[in-house]
């Protein structure tokens, strides 16, 4: 059994900012996450071939504690400014290097975190709660805490959080779209066409990036987006069909056509929680007596920020009871 005050399930963005500012108030703080590394969509796909960030593409800044935080993440190196030909923003475009991972990894640091193990259920006994894990290879620890932090999309926090307090129905209000995201390595510079490219509604490609641009990233690596409409009815489509279908886009929507040469790399993966589809419009979801919580970009907006305002104004929150 491992007690602590505060229990964060998930390390995305959301989980923490929160587990962040708790640490240095309010307790000890335990975080679980259950893929290898934090960052969530902030995140870097690595092969022989090239490096990726599959995820989000960039980050921008519009309230003072991101504004903060981006400003500390530059001046210790973790971030840079992304200027690519086709940027279609006035807005600062900030990307992690040597990959959007740096941010999570740099956020993380200080923080107890146990990745690999993902929360199963979560039950209440007296005045704390227990939270009951799965690890990689088999059972993975209990966890023990007053306070329950549920960092993750809505509609996987439903199972874990709904049996306990019927207030966490309004995780069924917020809504998430998926989205397959194509990593491509080219063996010669691909001329004619910008560093980023955006589609329309009605393309396949949402979005089409020379990941290769980015400061202390190299060669020819690009990351394409599939639109969440195109996303969402391909979501069980085979992989091979869909490595087909977004080539193809990109042949159409960048005008290379058959000039296009077949990529030496290329990769799939699916995002089942990808874009904010419909937020809940609140900064976070609390039970009654405050001692269990659901945050994320899901409750305020489509924006990598919005995780972020989340967390803070839930920490906030639980450092003023």
């Amino acid at each position: 059994m491992i007690e602590t005050d505060t229990l964060v399930i998930g390390a995305g963005l959301a989980g923490l900012t929160v587990a962040r500012q708790l640490s240095e108030r309010a307790g000890k703080v335990v975080v679980i996450e259950k893929s290898r590394s934090a960052g969530g969509r902030l995140s870097t796909r690595r092969s022989d071939a090239g490096h990726f960030d599959h995820g989000a593409q960039y980050l921008t800044s519009r309230t003072p504690g991101f504004s903060t935080l981006l400003d500390q993440l530059s001046q210790n190196g973790d971030l840079a400014q992304w200027n690519p030909e086709g940027k279609d923003s006035t807005h600062s475009w900030w990307v992690g290097q040597p990959g959007m991972s740096a941010i999570g990894k740099t956020l993380a640091k200080k923080l107890d975190v146990t990745y690999q193990t993902r929360a199963t259920h979560i039950a209440k006994q007296e005045q704390t709660y227990q939270v009951h894990t799965q690890a990689i290879d088999g059972e993975g620890p209990v966890f023990r805490a007053s306070r329950i932090v549920v960092a993750v999309p809505a509609l996987q926090a439903v199972p874990l959080l709904e049996p306990l307090d019927p207030v966490f129905t309004d995780l069924r209000k917020a809504s998430m779209a998926p989205c397959w995201s194509a990593m491509l390595v080219f063996d010669q510079p691909l001329k004619g066409i910008n560093d980023l490219t955006r589609g329309q509604d009605a393309d396949i490609l949402a979005l089409i990036a020379r990941n290769g641009s980015k400061p202390k990233r190299s060669g020819e690596t690009f990351v394409m987006h599939a639109t969440p409409q195109w996303s969402r009815t391909h979501l069980e489509t085979d992989r091979d069909v869909v490595r087909s279908a977004m080539l193809q886009a990109m042949r159409q929507q960048t005008g290379l056509a058959h000039h296009l040469p077949d990529p030496i790399h290329f990769e799939v993966h699916r995002w089942l929680y990808a874009l904010v589809d419909k937020p809940l419009n609140r900064p976070f979801l609390s039970n009654r007596d405050d001692t269990l919580f659901a945050c994320g970009d899901w409750c305020i907006g489509g924006r990598a920020e919005a995780a972020y305002q989340s967390g803070e104004a839930l920490a906030d929150h639980i450092m003023s009871l």
